[in-house]
């Protein structure tokens, strides 16, 4: 093991206690804006959809479905419209559109009459709570954007959890309480996210223009396979309601724990890996849920979904922070694969008469999607290092941006730097960032390391590159003064 990686392991392994403790402290300010905030936003979301799928228009799924279908259509418009309309969260109209609509839709949900829903009554309550719904998601997934990583994965995580062990706790309050519920959820949120993007560093805040980009489609083509399997079996009729709150809460909660906890001894290549195997094993299980259990199978099948979601969530929050490109885009087109799984609700009805390799019937679908997911699959896995640091190049994207500005070809020339004078993974993640102008504590907080770590960091990337203080360094790679 050469000197510096040594060093590096005992550090590491010296400061991961007061890391931990210090990682929480500095957090702590925003710690409850964050996490409850989102959490709100998604357990109204939850609550709402699942109104809406019981709703009677005649197909298991067609309340639900058509709720999806206009938020779709909201995250497309602003998706196509971002360069005029972002950065989102300072247009006052958007805060006073989604906090009116959300109130508006939660009372007219509430209130349904108890037998068949009037068409008028329905369209109204299903438009207003799903533009704000879309609203929202969007204007969080800008303030996810303006975090480090480590807060990305954080905050992120453990969010789906609360928000849906919330929503699993409260799917069962009816009548007026129902009605309180609904209308309080979007206003804390609301709260929460102003609170929240008090807090963050002007220098963090969402931009006003970008230049031209390659947006990562491949990475898009996977998360729709797993959103069609899983659409398809959750529409099964043996689906099992509590799996998918189940599956979404167990790796919300891994990943929320290894952030706080594991980062640094964990290799984040594993996590995109791991959606692969639990859709895989959910999706082989169903032929056989007479002997192993119809749960099993559907816990499996909905955590490989959400975390495949999670994942690509990380990825497009971290990418806009780095290349400034709008989360209106890349997470309004991420939701967009929500089509693939309103597609898969449709393919039970049609299941009997599918035939495939001598099966039929759920036995075929199921070869089916696990033949699907495989070779999506290996998209993520066919020509990356799992040493590359994980973000914009976590699935080879580091060119995304053709035209950018100075902050990525400061990048690009640390990039260059580092492999000409031999710097390892961290040490290039601190010359990037001192590049960048961040100070000591900054750097020390988003790459989550010790300020003795920090000076021994510098100290050796000092001698590797001939200089003596951060000016010469910044010089070397034309960051200015």
């Amino acid at each position: 093991m050469r000197e510096g990686a040594l060093t590096d392991r005992v550090e590491g392994m010296a400061g991961d206690a007061g890391g931990v403790l210090g990682r929480w402290r500095l957090a702590l300010p925003s710690l409850i804006p964050c996490f409850f905030g989102f959490a709100f936003m998604r357990a109204y979301n939850d609550l709402i959809a699942r109104r809406f799928s019981e709703a009677s228009l005649g197909a298991q799924w067609a309340g639900e479905d058509l709720y999806s279908l206009v938020m779709l259509a909201v995250f497309l418009l602003c998706a196509l419209f971002a360069r005029r309309i972002a950065p989102l969260y300072k247009r006052h109209s958007a805060w006073a559109a989604a906090m009116l609509l959300a109130v508006a839709g939660a009372l007219l949900v509430s209130a349904a009459p108890a037998a068949a829903v009037p068409w008028p009554w329905l369209a109204l309550a299903m438009g207003a709570s799903a533009v704000a719904g879309a609203l929202f998601i969007l204007l969080w997934a800008e303030l996810h954007a303006c975090l480090d990583p480590l807060g990305i994965v954080t905050y992120v995580s453990g969010a789906f959890l609360l928000g849906t062990v919330g929503a699993w706790v409260l799917q069962e309050v009816s009548g007026a309480r129902e009605a309180l519920v609904l209308a309080a959820l979007p206003l804390a949120s609301a709260g929460c996210l102003r609170a929240a993007f008090a807090r963050i560093a002007p220098v963090d805040l969402p931009r006003s223009s970008w230049g031209r980009y390659d947006f990562p489609w491949r990475l898009i083509v996977v998360l729709g396979v797993y959103e069609f399997a899983y659409g398809v079996r959750e529409a099964a009729p043996s689906f099992q309601w509590d799996a998918y709150p189940l599956g979404v809460v167990l790796v919300a909660l891994a990943v929320f724990l290894m952030a706080c906890f594991f980062l640094k001894r964990t290799d984040f290549s594993l996590v995109y890996r791991t959606p692969f195997p639990l859709m895989i094993c959910g999706l082989a299980t169903v032929p056989f849920t007479a002997s192993l259990g119809v749960f099993l199978s559907d816990t499996l099948v909905s955590a490989g979904y959400a975390l495949m979601f999670l994942v690509l969530t990380f990825l497009l929050c971290d990418l806009s922070h780095r290349y400034g490109v709008s989360v209106l885009v890349l997470c309004g087109v991420q939701e967009l694969t929500a089509v693939f799984r309103l597609a898969g609700h449709q393919v039970p009805a049609l299941s009997d008469s599918l035939s495939l390799f001598g099966m039929e019937g759920a036995a075929a679908v199921s070869a089916l999607l696990t033949v699907m997911v495989v070779l999506a699959s290996g998209l993520l896995f066919w020509g990356r290092s799992s040493s590359t640091p994980w973000g914009a190049a976590f699935f080879g994207v580091g060119a995304m941006a053709r035209e950018s500005d100075e902050r990525r070809e400061i990048v690009a020339r640390c990039a260059h730097v580092a492999e000409a004078h031999g710097l390892s993974a961290r040490e290039r993640e601190v010359l990037e960032l001192v590049a960048l102008g961040r100070t000591p504590m900054q750097i020390e907080r988003e790459l989550v390391i010790a300020n003795g770590t920090l000076k021994s960091h510098m100290q050796r990337i000092y001698q590797k590159l001939g200089i003596h203080s951060k000016r010469e360094l910044r010089a070397m790679v034309g960051a200015g003064e």
